[in-house]
């Protein structure tokens, strides 16, 4: 619309020019009656260009704002539970529903980064050739995929990202769940992922997936009980300074090893004896050898790795 006014000031232009020769004999009145009337030419098309662009944006606006209303609206429903069209809904959201949802949050601490770019890269390195990603204020987004292939491999191709292509943006990941219950489910385990790094206090940029943190979610759902729980289990193990955390790590790594003090000196890159020793001081601290309820120590010990000083005792 807008080049056809150029075009039509273009050929109202031209007329002008040949015109006037022929209707006005003396050059000088032609010259300044063809400056007053294309003077005139332009105002009018730029005042009308004006006029047209104004009410091309606005419309644009009002389609946008209606696109976005509804799709929020398909997205709460979805959140909530709530049945829904299944045709319509994946027609709004331009988001298939039928295959394997996974449920993934990016946020920032400082403003910056284009987030929604940001978060459609995840989409295409989970498997997904589009993604919906919605805003949640400023410094986060929402995104889904629908995938067919294995998260975990994904993943690891993420977390091999040089420090520029991650932007300083962290990453909570929901597990795989089937249909419009599955978009539901796996969001609210991205969101319980991202409160896990939160608490931990974790500065640099991350990844994580929900199946990592899951028992320590559950664990610290009541902060003040994981707190409590810690400290039962561990004792004076349960501090936060350097010596007892060096002997927690050498406790949790045995803890995993099946008790294999080889595999844990590897895991931790110290030799064998030393690992043995922060073994034997961390029991002495806890007051009661390892064998003693060994599931609650190693969950007790993983909860302290993952959240750190949010559950530990002031050294």
């Amino acid at each position: 619309m807008l080049r056809f006014y150029r075009l039509g000031h273009e050929y109202f232009t031209e007329k002008l020019s040949e015109s006037l020769t022929e209707w006005i004999d003396d050059p000088a009145v032609a010259l300044r009656t063809f400056v007053d009337l294309e003077r005139y030419g332009f105002r009018y098309i730029d005042r009308i260009s004006s006029l047209v662009a104004a009410e091309y944006v606005a419309e644009l606006d009002r389609r946008q704002n209606q696109a976005r209303a509804e799709r929020a609206d398909v997205v709460r429903a979805l959140l909530a539970g709530e049945r829904v069209d299944l045709a319509r809904a994946e027609r709004v959201l331009g988001h298939r529903l039928t295959g394997r949802q996974v449920g993934f949050v990016c946020w920032v601490d400082d403003r910056g980064v284009d987030l929604e770019g940001f978060a459609r890269k995840v989409g295409r390195f989970l498997g997904a050739g589009h993604s919906l990603v919605v805003a949640d204020g400023p410094l986060a987004v929402w995104g889904w995929a629908s995938i067919t292939g294995d998260v975990r491999t994904s993943l690891t191709g993420m977390a091999t990202w040089s420090p520029g292509e991650r932007e300083n943006v962290h990453i909570a990941v929901g597990s795989p769940h089937p249909g419009a219950a599955g978009f539901r489910t796996s969001h609210l385990e991205a969101l319980r992922t991202r409160r896990v790094i939160e608490l931990s206090g974790r500065a640099a940029p991350s990844i994580t997936e929900f199946s990592d943190v899951a028992l320590v979610d559950a664990i610290s759902r009541d902060l003040d009980a994981a707190r409590a729980f810690v400290a039962a289990q561990l004792g004076d193990l349960a501090r936060d300074d350097v010596k007892a955390r060096g002997e927690r790590a050498a406790l949790l790594a045995v803890l995993d090893a099946q008790g294999s003090l080889a595999t844990a000196a590897r895991t931790l890159g110290i030799h064998r004896n030393t690992v043995l020793q922060r073994v034997r001081r961390a029991e002495e601290r806890r007051g009661r050898p390892a064998t003693i309820k060994i599931a609650e120590l190693h969950a007790a010990l993983l909860v302290c790795d993952v959240l750190g000083a949010s559950v530990l005792r002031e050294s």
